[in-house]
């Protein structure tokens, strides 16, 4: 009895791959079955992609220094420490620090900064803000020569020139007061230029000042190339970098080429590139000092863009995308109908409502009104609808929309 069971059981199976055969084609049968993926080779580290493509090239990315040899004596860490536990374990100095009675001198300070590391600083910050790349490509220098610039802002004040500090262009309407140390034999070139200002070309600047032939530090008694303008930045562009380079000469210069008119208001005229200045001059003068600050577009610019440039000052406004609204259903569900419908309003529609309920909270001949200590303690009558109460929370409160009212 054993032969025909096998041989029936046999049949069974046969069968029953027929029948699934009908149903899963070869076809289809194919995607069940497992494919052997080839092993992974070995590639390349996030660290070696990363650094082929910061590759440099040796000769075409060097950055070439343009300025005078740097004759600086840094101060070693070991130095330093040994001075610092010097200061530690004088018990005069410390008697005097919890007395509070112990005095800087800011000006030895200042001095031992400029003589050790802050030209470096300088440079540092100076190619933070890409001013060298700007002005100069792939070249920069180290400014040695401390370089003092001062707006005089009124009788009382004046606003100085760092690297980097902003002034806003109201407080630099005139010339500044320039000084630094320099021999009496000795000539110099002072520039003020802006690489961000151009109205048509991105690779130009305009002249704000220039300086040149100036005898040691008298820069009254200097060549004036171009006439002081204060700084335009346009609005809507952001803050502008105003950058002050002393140049040291070799000898005398004729800037017949740089010449500007005086009084000069055109700024086609005024149209300047510190790369080509430097290049036709770079056999006779040295970047030798720098220093530059920030400034953005106040009313002073729009009355120089209209009294003394004779044209209307430029305004550079963000076009906004059309915000997307989905299509408006007739009956929403689970939304609130007051912010639905709002979403749907124009703008101006609800500024326009805003804004006479809040001319009618207030009156010229009255007191500003003062607002509620506590603005929700008062009581709503419970036939208000939900939806109105939020909204009277939210006017009380001064939230939303309504963050304009008195």
């Amino acid at each position: 009895m054993a032969a025909p069971m096998a041989f029936a059981d046999r049949l069974f199976k046969a069968k029953t791959c027929l029948y699934s055969l009908r149903f899963y084609p070869v076809r289809q049968l194919r995607t069940f079955q497992k494919t052997i993926q080839p092993i992974p080779t070995a590639t390349e580290s996030f660290e070696q992609k990363q650094a082929a493509m910061n590759a440099k090239d040796a000769e075409l990315d060097e950055i070439v220094d343009i300025g005078l040899p740097w004759k600086g004596a840094p101060v070693s860490s070991k130095e330093r420490q040994i001075s610092l536990k010097k200061l530690k374990s004088d018990v005069e100095l410390e008697q005097l620090a919890r007395n509070k009675e112990l005095f800087l001198p800011l000006d030895e300070v200042e001095q031992d900064w400029l003589r050790e590391v802050g030209p470096l600083h300088i440079q540092t910050v100076a190619e933070h803000y890409g001013i060298f790349n700007d002005l100069y490509g792939a070249a920069n220098f180290i400014p040695q020569v401390p370089l003092s610039v001062m707006f005089d802002y009124d009788d009382s004040l004046v606003s100085p020139v760092f690297i980097g500090n902003r002034i806003p262009a109201q407080e630099a309407v005139s010339a500044p007061y320039i000084s630094y140390d320099a021999a009496d034999n000795s000539l110099w070139t002072l520039v003020m230029t802006c690489p961000d200002e151009h109205l048509q070309h991105q690779d130009k600047e305009y002249i704000h000042w220039f300086i040149g032939n100036i005898p040691g530090s008298d820069v009254s008694k200097g060549e004036v190339i171009c006439d002081y303008l204060q700084p335009i930045p346009a609005r809507g562009t952001g803050f502008h970098r105003y950058v002050f380079v002393l140049y040291k000469q070799e000898k005398k210069i004729d800037f017949s080429k740089e010449k500007r008119p005086q009084d000069c208001v055109s700024l086609k005229e005024r149209t300047f590139s510190t790369l080509d200045f430097y290049r036709e001059h770079q056999d006779h003068m040295t970047p030798a000092s720098l220093a530059f600050f920030l400034s953005e577009w106040d009313h002073s610019v729009q009355d120089t863009f209209r009294h003394q440039l004779g044209m209307r000052d430029p305004v550079f406004e963000y076009c906004y995308p059309i915000e997307y609204h989905p299509p408006q259903r007739y009956y929403p569900k689970k939304e609130p109908f007051n912010k639905y419908l709002d979403y749907y309003r124009d703008h101006k529609e609800i500024a326009e409502e805003i804004l006479k309920k809040r001319l009618k909270m207030i009156s010229p001949f009255e007191d500003y009104p003062k607002r509620l200590k506590y603005p929700n303690i008062f009581h709503v009558p419970n036939h208000v609808p939900t939806w109105k109460k939020d909204e009277l929370a939210k006017e009380r409160l001064r939230l939303g929309k309504y963050k304009d009212l008195p």
